[in-house]
């Protein structure tokens, strides 16, 4: 397993990682995420845990700040609740291409942040990295089968040879990297967490260049044929999915 980035830079980024617990998510704790949020600069974020679904919580950042913040879950119960909660940076695109981009960025982050904990043999926390780019991977592809690709295709009439078929083809490869994750997850044993991915293509660069052939193609090709009044709902779609 390759390294890309210095592990100073990487151990900067989690040690700069922001939580907060906000219990049950009474209205004060609810308000009290909505000042955190606020009061973060365009490209920050911060984690929230909670005790319970919070869906409210949400519904209530969308009704303060429409389609200009993300929304992503790190865990889904039943006892813990988490959620990384970031604000755009101030020159990022309100766009298919800027929304999906932003949750690809963040899911290479934590890869990053993966290796250096296997690397330390800090299992707790390569566990619940690997949780998270489970669900972070899984969300992803849903996303663009239930969302995106069958809007697009009913928009073009695109058939089983055009685009999308390529990619959800690809999507069945990176669906065997999130099966093999699920399985590492049992395992407290570093050096064969390690040995799971000493190959010569890592599982993130297989899914970067998917994403790459997303924004050259598929992700263009939704800007020519929505209007701006489909976009905003793709992008709320988008960002309400399995909240």
């Amino acid at each position: 397993m390759k390294t890309s980035r210095g592990t100073d830079e990487v151990a900067e980024t989690i040690r700069q990682r922001r939580v907060l617990d906000l219990g049950e998510l009474s209205e004060r704790e609810r308000a009290r995420a909505l000042e955190t949020f606020e009061h973060l600069e365009g490209g920050d974020s911060i984690e929230i845990v909670a005790c319970r679904q919070p869906g409210q919580l949400f519904f209530e950042l969308q009704n303060r700040c429409g389609l200009h913040f993300y929304w992503w879950p790190l865990e889904r119960g039943p006892l813990v609740w988490r959620v990384k909660l970031g604000k755009p940076a101030q020159d990022a695109q309100a766009t298919v291409a800027g929304v999906m981009g932003a949750d690809h960025q963040r899911l290479h982050e934590l890869w990053r942040e993966f290796e250096l904990e296997v690397g330390f043999c800090q299992i707790d926390n390569v566990h619940r990295c690997l949780g998270e780019l489970s669900l972070g991977l899984r969300r992803y592809i849903d996303i663009e089968e239930a969302v995106l690709f069958p809007l697009l295709e009913a928009q073009t009439g695109m058939d089983s040879d055009g685009p999308t078929a390529a990619m959800r083809s690809e999507h069945r490869a990176i669906g065997q990297v999130m099966n093999q994750l699920k399985k590492l997850r049992s395992t407290r044993d570093c050096a064969t967490i390690l040995q799971a991915f000493d190959q010569p293509v890592e599982p993130m660069a297989f899914f970067r260049n998917h994403c790459r052939k997303e924004d050259a193609v598929v992700y263009p090709l939704m800007e020519r044929v929505f209007n701006e009044a489909e976009k905003r709902e793709v992008l709320s779609l988008i960002q309400v999915f399995e909240i």
